[in-house]
C-alpha cells in the first residue's frame, strides 16, 4: 500500500488536491486521478495538481481535471499551487514563475504572519482566433454574438481562449438557466475539437458581472479562474462593461479581474488552505 502525502486547497470553493512532486518519483494515471477527486471514493476535488521541477520557470503545474483529463491551465489552480508552494515551505519567494501547457505564468503573493493573504496572476494575453481557441468557425477572426442552434433554443456565444477553451453566453436570466442541460451539450458540441467550458453570466453593475460555469471534464462548479478571464474579457468586448477592471461574482466569491492596457489578463483574489492529509494507493 502506498502512501501519498497530499494538501487540499480551494479559490472561492474551486477545490484541488495538491501533491508535491518535486523530486519526479510518483506517477498516477488517469483512472487514480478521477478516483483521487472523486468526492464519494477519493479525497474529492474539482481538480489535482501535481508540482515538478521546470527547466524553463521555477516550478511547473501539472493540471489534471476530475475525470483524469488533461487540462492546459487553471487559474484558480495555479493560485493554489502558490499558496501551497509558499506555507509548505518549498518556496520562500512572493514572485514566482510557474510553467503550464499554456505558457509560463508569473504570480505575486501577499503575505502577514507567514499566510499567503492575496495572489495576482498573469494570465497572458487573451486569444480570439477560432483556430487557435480551438472551433470549427471559418472565415471569421473572433466570435461575438455568434448564434447557434441547440435543440431548437438559440444561444448567442463568445469565444475566448485562456489558455484554455470558453464559449461565454450573456443572459438575463442566469438563476433560471438549466446548466445540467445545456452545459454537457455545449461542451461536448462537435463544434469544439477539444471540448470547451460553458460560461453563463449577466451584467450586475458597470464593474460586476455574475457568472456559472460548467468545466471541461468536471461539471458544475463554484468557480473558474480562467473562465472569469475570458468573461471579463467577452463582456468588456461586447460592451456591456465599460471598465477594464471587472469583478466576478461567481458561487464560491468573487475575483477581480483587471485586463491591462497592455493587453495581459491578471486574475486577483484570496485562496484558502484547507487541510493536510495521506492518501494509502491500493
Amino acid at each position: 500500500m502506498k502512501e501519498i502525502s497530499f494538501s487540499k486547497l480551494n479559490g472561492q470553493g474551486n477545490d484541488f488536491i495538491l501533491i508535491d512532486d518535486i523530486q519526479g518519483r510518483l506517477s498516477l494515471d488517469r483512472e487514480r486521478i478521477a478516483l483521487m477527486c472523486d468526492r464519494h471514493l477519493g479525497i474529492g476535488g474539482d481538480g489535482l495538481i501535481m508540482v515538478h521541477k521546470s527547466e524553463k520557470a521555477d516550478y511547473k503545474m501539472s493540471y489534471y481535471n476530475a475525470d483524469g483529463s488533461v487540462a492546459e491551465m487553471c487559474g484558480n489552480g495555479i493560485r493554489c499551487m502558490a499558496r501551497f508552494l509558499y506555507e509548505k515551505g518549498i518556496c520562500s519567494r512572493k514572485q514566482i514563475d510557474v510553467e503550464t501547457l499554456a505558457g509560463i505564468k508569473r504570480i505575486v503573493m501577499e503575505t502577514e504572519a507567514g499566510k499567503v493573504e492575496n495572489i495576482m496572476v498573469n494570465m497572458g494575453k487573451p486569444e480570439f482566433n477560432p483556430t487557435l481557441i480551438p472551433a470549427k468557425i471559418n472565415g471569421k477572426d473572433e466570435v461575438f454574438d455568434y448564434k447557434l442552434q441547440l435543440e431548437g433554443e438559440d444561444f448567442y456565444i463568445n469565444l475566448v481562449s485562456m489558455g484554455n477553451p470558453h464559449c461565454i453566453i450573456l443572459t438575463e436570466k442566469l438563476d433560471q438557466t438549466d446548466l445540467k442541460r445545456w452545459g454537457p451539450l455545449l461542451e461536448n458540441h462537435p463544434l469544439f475539437p477539444q471540448k470547451t467550458n460553458v460560461e453563463f453570466i449577466s451584467i450586475h453593475a458597470d464593474d460586476m458581472i455574475l457568472m456559472r460555469v460548467w468545466e471541461r471534464g468536471v461539471g458544475e462548479t463554484l468557480a473558474c479562474g480562467t473562465g472569469a478571464c475570458a468573461s471579463a474579457v467577452a463582456a468588456i468586448k461586447l460592451g456591456k462593461i465599460k471598465r477594464n477592471k471587472v469583478k466576478v461574482k461567481v458561487p464560491g466569491g468573487t475575483v477581480d479581474i483587471l485586463w491591462d492596457d497592455g493587453g495581459w489578463v491578471h486574475l486577483e483574489g484570496k485562496v484558502d488552505y484547507v487541510f493536510d492529509g495521506k492518501y494509502f494507493d491500493r
